[in-house]
């Protein structure tokens, strides 16, 4: 296997210069001089990101809608959301815009990650929803900014499947978690 991919979530420490120049095909984010190596995502990871982005983009035509987005963060971390709804389209490889909401797919792999780290990462650097989809645990949960917490603006399980949010101002969108999940 290559030394540069990883088949868990890995930290490597490195300087941003080194991290820059990791070949295409590594997928890491950067934070606070550690590079976080992950392994692809799965199948079943790819289809509930692909069903997400679908409904996104429906229920937000105006919005830019980027799967697999690379952003760099105010804070200077590099974050790489499974999804994220940006209000300006850009080139950038490292989106400076921050987007209106990221959406994180849990994987066995990041798991720890998505919930315990990127949380603050992402509420600080104004983003105004972080939606998680646990695929294990069968949920979705919705966390809007509050400031200086989250708050928690839907939560769907397989006992209340279904749900409306509003998404800052750009009105609300429908999720029904037996779908996105089937």
């Amino acid at each position: 296997m290559d030394p540069l991919l990883a088949e868990r979530l890995e930290r490597r420490p490195m300087s941003r210069a080194d991290f820059d120049r990791l070949p295409d095909g590594v997928r890491a984010e950067y934070v606070a001089g550690v590079a976080l190596v992950s392994p692809p995502s799965s199948g079943d990871h790819n289809g509930v990101g692909g069903e997400l982005y679908v409904l996104l983009r429906a229920a937000f035509p105006t919005m830019v809608v980027r799967y697999d987005r690379g952003l760099s963060l105010p804070t200077g971390t590099l974050r790489v959301p499974d999804l994220a709804v940006q209000r300006q389209r850009d080139d950038e490889l490292w989106s400076p815009e921050v987007p209106v909401l990221v959406v994180e797919i849990l994987s066995p792999s990041t798991r720890d990650e998505d919930l315990f780290h990127k949380p603050d990462d992402y509420r600080g650097s104004g983003i105004q929803q972080y939606w998680i989809v646990d695929r294990a645990a069968r949920t979705l949960t919705v966390l809007v900014n509050a400031g200086e917490h989250w708050d928690i603006g839907l939560s769907l399980t397989d006992e209340r499947p279904t749900g409306s949010v509003e998404v800052a101002d750009l009105g609300s969108v429908d999720l029904d978690l037996s779908a996105l999940l089937a």
